[in-house]
């Protein structure tokens, strides 16, 4: 049985963000969540700058999700992103239904991603 996309966000809500305080999903950071036939993929958002220093990041958030029952496989990406101007920088619009990155485009041309849904 496919693991829902509410699994998937309370799971992620374990992992901590960039600032230690609260967690990736609250903060925003978490978009483009996906699931077909147990493959989850998923990007989050961080500042350009930052992105090689939050690998590890990307890494908890697979692992917590690999442990829910059903998926088969996780990918998730990294998204580096400069802020925008008058943005103020807090994430609090990755979450909303923007276009998806070209990293997300780029694994499902190869398979690696399910389609959109």
């Amino acid at each position: 049985m496919n693991p829902s996309k509410s699994q998937v966000v309370e799971s992620l809500r374990r992992v901590k963000g960039p600032d230690m305080q609260s967690n990736i999903v609250d903060l925003g950071l978490v978009s483009e969540i996906l699931i077909k036939d147990g493959r989850v993929s998923f990007s989050i958002t961080v500042p350009a700058d930052r992105a090689s220093e939050l690998e590890p990041l990307r890494q908890a958030a697979e692992k917590i999700v690999r442990e829910i029952e059903g998926v088969r496989s996780v990918m998730a990406v990294l998204t580096a992103e400069r802020p925008r101007a008058g943005s103020g920088g807090n994430g609090a619009d990755q979450a909303s239904g923007r276009a998806e990155s070209a990293r997300v485009q780029e694994a499902r041309a190869r398979g690696s991603a399910p389609p959109p849904a």
